[in-house]
C-alpha cells in the first residue's frame, strides 16, 4: 500500500497523440489496481499522476492499457510507462514504442531481458506465449515472386500492421520529396522541348534545381577518369572492387595489345592492379520499357593505383566472350574520346543495375524482411536479442517494395 507515480511518455511523432481516452491498470505479484485516470494522451508529452492504492500490489510486473473511443478510432504511439513505487526512489520501467488501435487491452511488461524458462507457473513465461501466438497470426509469411525470401503477407503498405509503416512524418518527407522531384522533371522537360541537344554540354540546361557541392563537382568531371575510378570506392555500389592476383581469365588480350599486357604485368607485381567484374548480369534479359527495347551489359573494368592513391581505368571488355561471337572489344583510354566516355558510361548503367537488385532489392531489403518477420514470429519483446533488434533507432519498417 502506498502513493504510486506514473509517468506516460507520448511520441513526438506525427499525429502520436490521440483525442481518445486510455485507463491504466497496475499488476503485481500479489493483486492489480485500476488507476482512476481518464488520460488523453498529446504528442510529444510526458505526464506525470501520483496515485494513492490501499493494497499492497507487491512487485510490479506488468501495466495494462485500454484506450476508448467512441465514434473516431484514433491511433495512440506510447513511447513507454515508469511507475515509481511507494519507499523507492527507482523507476520500473515499461516500454512500449507501438501504436495502440482498437479496443483491446495491451499488457506491457517489466522491461528487464529474460530468456524463457520451463517455470510454466511463470507469469512472463504465459505472457511470452500469448504474444507470440498473436504476432503469428499478424506477421504472416508470402511469396512475393518464386526464387526470392520470403516477405510478410502484405499487398500494399494499407496491409501491414500498423507498427510496421513508416511514421507519418517519413511519409509525408517521401511524398513531397517525389512531388518536387517530378514537378522539376516536368518543368526541364517543358524548358527543354524546343532546344536542340548537339553537345555533351548541353547537358548543362538541365542541371539546375536541387543541387549540391558533391553535384556540381559530379558535373564538373563526369567525364574524367580518376572521377570514373572514385566512384568505386566512394559511389553508390562500392561492393565490387577487387585487387588481382591474376588477370581474369574472361579478358581476352587480341594481337597488337602486348603494351597494354606488359602494363598490366607490371601492375600486377606491385599489387596495384584491381578489377570490377559485372558477370552476374549476363544473361540477364533486359526489358522493353514503353515499346522500346532496353540493353543490358555485363562489363569487366580493369583498373590501377597510381603512387598518390588514385583509382584509373586501364581497359573496358563490354561484354565477356563467347564461343559464337567474335573476341568482344576492347576499350582503352587512348580511345577517340566518345568511345571511351560511352563504354565507361555503359560501366555506369551495370553498376547501377546491380546495385539496385542485388546489394539494395535483394540484400538491403528482402534478406533484411526475412530477418524482421521471422524475429517478430519467433522472438517474444522480453528477449534480449528482441530487444536489441528493435530499439526504436534501428527499427526498420516494412514498407513494400
Amino acid at each position: 500500500m502506498g502513493r504510486y507515480r506514473v509517468r506516460v511518455v507520448t511520441g513526438a511523432w506525427l499525429f502520436s497523440g490521440s483525442l481518445n481516452q486510455v485507463r491504466l491498470w497496475l499488476v503485481g505479484a500479489h493483486r492489480e489496481a485500476k488507476l482512476e485516470l481518464q488520460l488523453r494522451p498529446a504528442r510529444g508529452k510526458e505526464e506525470e499522476f501520483d496515485f494513492d492504492i490501499p493494497e499492497d500490489l507487491g512487485p510490479l510486473q506488468f501495466v495494462k492499457l485500454h484506450k476508448q473511443h467512441m465514434v473516431v478510432d484514433d491511433a495512440w504511439f506510447c513511447n513507454l510507462i515508469t511507475v515509481q513505487g511507494p519507499l523507492t526512489s527507482a523507476e520500473t520501467v515499461f516500454p512500449c514504442y507501438r501504436w495502440l488501435q482498437g479496443e483491446g487491452v495491451l499488457c506491457l511488461p517489466e522491461g528487464t531481458a529474460r530468456l524463457a524458462g520451463d517455470n510454466a507457473l511463470d507469469v512472463f513465461q504465459k505472457y511470452r506465449e500469448n504474444e507470440l501466438k498473436e504476432r503469428k497470426q499478424t506477421y504472416r509469411w508470402a511469396t512475393w515472386k518464386e526464387g526470392l525470401p520470403q516477405t510478410i503477407a502484405a499487398d500494399c503498405k494499407d496491409d501491414l500492421p500498423l507498427n510496421m509503416r513508416f511514421h507519418e512524418e517519413k511519409r509525408l518527407d517521401f511524398e513531397w520529396t517525389l512531388k518536387a522531384g517530378v514537378l522539376e522533371m516536368h518543368l526541364k522537360r517543358v524548358y527543354t522541348l524546343l532546344r536542340s541537344w548537339n553537345r555533351l554540354e548541353d547537358f548543362d540546361q538541365i542541371f539546375w534545381g536541387q543541387k549540391s557541392a558533391l553535384a556540381e563537382k559530379v558535373r564538373r568531371c563526369w567525364q574524367d577518369d580518376e572521377l570514373f575510378g572514385y566512384q568505386f570506392l566512394n559511389g553508390a555500389n562500392p561492393m565490387l572492387l577487387r585487387r588481382c592476383t591474376s588477370l581474369p581469365s574472361r579478358l581476352v588480350l587480341p594481337p597488337g595489345t602486348e603494351e597494354l599486357q606488359a602494363q598490366m604485368d607490371r601492375e600486377l607485381q606491385n599489387g596495384s592492379l584491381f578489377e570490377v567484374d559485372f558477370i552476374l548480369l549476363d544473361g540477364i534479359p533486359a526489358n522493353v520499357i514503353r515499346g522500346e527495347q532496353q540493353y543490358l551489359a555485363a562489363p569487366l573494368v580493369m583498373l590501377r593505383m597510381d603512387p598518390s592513391g588514385k583509382l584509373l581505368p586501364i581497359v573496358i571488355q563490354i561484354q565477356p566472350p563467347s564461343p559464337s561471337s567474335p573476341a568482344p572489344t576492347l576499350f582503352l583510354p587512348s580511345d577517340p574520346p566518345l568511345a571511351w566516355l560511352l563504354a565507361k558510361i555503359w560501366v555506369r548503367s551495370s553498376d547501377f543495375q546491380l546495385q539496385e537488385l542485388q546489394f539494395h532489392l535483394l540484400n538491403t531489403h528482402l534478406v533484411a524482411e526475412v530477418i524482421a518477420v521471422a524475429t517478430m514470429r519467433c522472438l517474444p519483446g522480453l528477449h534480449p536479442i528482441f530487444k536489441v533488434q528493435t530499439l526504436p533507432s534501428v527499427l526498420t519498417p516494412l514498407e513494400p517494395k
